[in-house]
């Protein structure tokens, strides 16, 4: 549906005399970290229909914190094993989770490439849950303090001792080849695990992985502009959305904020600085999740229809930005809200469906930053939702009154310039996150690290078995990928 990236929310809200439901507005913090996978019909979801096969969920006892060995608590990890096409002595593949639920469609031929990468290889596939997303709880609550023993170093540690626990439970021979899979955050874990255990993964394909991590994300937007400009009437495109951002900034700064209340039919409607920072980066939004999973494979549109839409000789630009608001809202009203936008982030239940939320923003408020803010000149999406706006959430949140530590997630790391072999890293130039990524590496054969730049692809797409939307540079790259998988199996 046009709109997955919106999710509803059934509230009484009088609005014009009438009771209405109201719509969220965008969070970055949950709308962008849509993998594929979670975007795709949830027919794979039934995979005993589509394969032939029926993969469950099985369960493990996993350690609650690796680092402190007075620390004996444990807690329930939940994995899948696909083993339909492996033949002893093969390769393991490890598909790596991040900020998500892990759907059974993760070790599926039909929906991912690893898994058919599997089948070709005769592989034992198998996935595992990342701590405290999806079913996989680590503790009774999403407090603060039961946030603490969340962090990409344990997650790391739970997949070192998961690939150890499956090497025993399959009797995995001593020669065979372990290669990890991965994307998005979990495409940086995947070049982080093979990097801080090198002993337990031969190589690795690392997909949109941001190993860079930054506070100040500002590139985002940027790769958003450039990515639209590869459109038919792409430039006019971006100066018409400028245009549009103008005349609404123009607008904000008018008594009852110039009728931006009612033109986007918001509910509640603006009441301060901050609302109209959110306000704003909805806006936005609409063209961020459209860009970063452009193609992906659904029914959403792309940056083509969006282009279309604000070219439209017919309209001005700002009647083509409200068009494009439109058709996101689909008659609703809108919160754009600041406090709604907290409370949701506020919300220390434990869900087995949320997908980034609280726990993926305690991660970036400790570890990553990754705050995708209007600081940048060079786009067109105005200047009302910067650094300070995006930073005063961790606090709002969750009391912090620090910055988070990319300093150390650098030192732990490596950031762009690790010391290891065997990371293939694949980025899609459509991809805003590239900018975070190593993509300027050496090409296959030429570097123990090497990189692959692929035009036209955007998040994740790489991952995913070809489809309708898929662009025609995608799948000559699957092929060199697959190339480099077989000669580092034959080594």
């Amino acid at each position: 549906m046009l709109v997955n990236r919106i999710v509803l929310l059934t509230a009484l809200l009088v609005c014009c005399s009438f009771i209405a439901t109201a719509k969220r507005g965008f969070n970055p913090h949950i709308d962008l970290r849509y993998h594929p996978l979670h975007r795709m019909s949830s027919s794979f979801d039934d995979v005993s229909s589509s394969s032939g096969s029926g993969y469950t969920y099985q369960w493990f006892t996993q350690q609650v914190d690796h680092f402190d060995q007075a620390n004996t608590e444990t807690f329930q990890q939940r994995y899948i094993v696909n083993d339909d096409f492996y033949v002893s002595g093969g390769p393991v593949f490890m598909i790596i989770n991040g900020e998500g639920p892990m759907g059974l469609n993760t070790v599926s031929p039909q929906a991912l490439q690893a898994a058919a990468w599997a089948q070709e290889f005769n592989a034992l596939l198998v996935t595992l849950e990342h701590r405290y997303y999806g079913a996989s709880f680590v503790t009774d609550d999403l407090s603060t303090d039961s946030l603490e023993y969340l962090s990409s170093q344990q997650a790391l540690a739970d997949n070192a001792v998961f690939r150890q626990f499956i090497a025993q439970e399959y009797s995995i021979p001593q020669g065979s080849k372990w290669v990890a899979f991965g994307g998005s955050y979990a495409g940086a874990l995947t070049s982080w695990f093979r990097i801080k255990y090198p002993n337990l993964v031969d190589f690795v394909v690392a997909s949109s992985g941001p190993v860079n991590a930054e506070i100040d994300f500002y590139q985002y937007l940027e790769v958003v502009q450039n990515s639209l400009e590869t459109t038919a009437n792409g430039q006019q495109c971006v100066a018409n959305i400028a245009v549009a951002t103008q005349k609404i900034q123009s607008m904000l700064t008018e008594s009852n904020y110039g009728g931006v209340n009612d033109m986007f039919n918001l509910c509640p409607p603006l009441e301060s600085d901050n609302d109209v920072s959110t306000f704003m980066q909805s806006l936005a939004g609409n063209f961020m999740g459209v860009v970063q999973y452009n193609d992906d494979g659904t029914n959403n549109p792309d940056i083509n229809t969006l282009c279309a839409t604000m070219t439209n000789e017919q309209n001005d630009p700002l009647t083509n930005y409200l068009e494009v608001w439109n058709q996101f809202a689909e008659g609703d009203c809108v919160d754009v809200s600041y406090e709604s936008m907290i409370e949701e982030l506020q919300n220390t239940t434990n869900d087995a469906n949320t997908i980034g939320g609280r726990m993926w923003f305690y991660q970036t408020c400790t570890e990553f930053g990754y705050y995708q803010t209007s600081d940048s000149p060079n786009q067109p999406f105005g200047n009302l939702f910067g650094y300070e706006f995006n930073v005063q959430q961790c606090n709002d949140v969750f009391g912090f009154d620090f910055l988070p530590n990319v300093n150390w997630t650098h030192t732990d790391y490596g950031a762009l310039n690790p010391v290891g072999t065997n990371v293939l890293y694949v980025n899609g130039k459509i991809d805003p996150w590239h900018a975070l990524g190593i993509y300027q590496n050496p090409p296959i054969g030429q570097s123990e690290l090497p990189s692959l730049f692929i035009n036209g692809s955007s998040h994740c797409q790489d991952m995913m078995v070809p489809n309708i939307f898929t662009p025609s540079t995608l799948p000559p790259a699957q092929a060199q990928i697959q190339a480099w998988i077989q000669t580092q199996l034959n080594q």
